[in-house]
């Protein structure tokens, strides 16, 4: 089966991701500013990675009105994001505000910790991370969460490893072995 990964990247964070996949699974990669209607045609499997924007999964809308229309495809998509993995339900709000309940069931999907890269973000971007940072240094008794937030967007800082794509690649190297005599049509 053939793979790719289609990837945003602001800051590098989830390019640094999508090569690490593609390292792993011996496929290509094609940056989402390259992503044409037809990009993936020749593809069996197209994983999908972006970052976490303001609760949002940059160009998710556009990959999945596209792959729902390929049925013969498998799409799979990963967020990146500063938030850390343990914050279940801050990522789970995430999932839940980018895929439908259908969608959350059938499209495979893994949330992967990276950082926050002041250098690398645009003015807006840095501004408004930045301001978040003033306010919640304001708040008084924060709670836990608010409190890590804050420590987390105060600077930049890169928490990525490759462990963190493991759960993604095993998924992807398991669909291909278990249709192993799939035959797109």
């Amino acid at each position: 089966m053939d793979v790719v990964v289609i990837y945003n990247s602001k800051t590098g964070f989830t390019k640094k991701y999508a090569e690490w996949i593609a390292e792993e699974l011996s496929c290509d990669t094609l940056p989402y500013k390259d992503f044409t209607n037809t990009a993936a045609d020749g593809y069996d499997v197209v994983i999908f990675g972006s970052r976490v924007h303001a609760g949002s999964i940059e160009h998710l809308k556009k990959i999945k009105t596209h792959f729902a229309d390929n049925p013969n495809q498998k799409l799979v998509v990963f967020a990146t994001g500063g938030t850390p993995a343990a914050a279940e339900e801050v990522i789970n709000k995430i999932w839940n505000n980018n895929l439908s309940e259908a969608e959350i069931k059938s499209i495979p999907h893994f949330y992967i910790q990276s950082g926050l890269d002041y250098g690398k973000m645009n003015f807006l971007d840095r501004t408004i991370m930045k301001s978040a940072a003033m306010i919640l240094s304001k708040v008084k008794n924060k709670n836990d969460d608010e409190a890590g937030f804050e420590q987390a967007i105060k600077n930049s800082y890169d928490s990525s490893s490759k462990d963190y794509i493991m759960p993604l690649v095993s998924f992807v190297k398991g669909y291909i072995a278990a249709n192993q005599g799939f035959k797109r049509e």
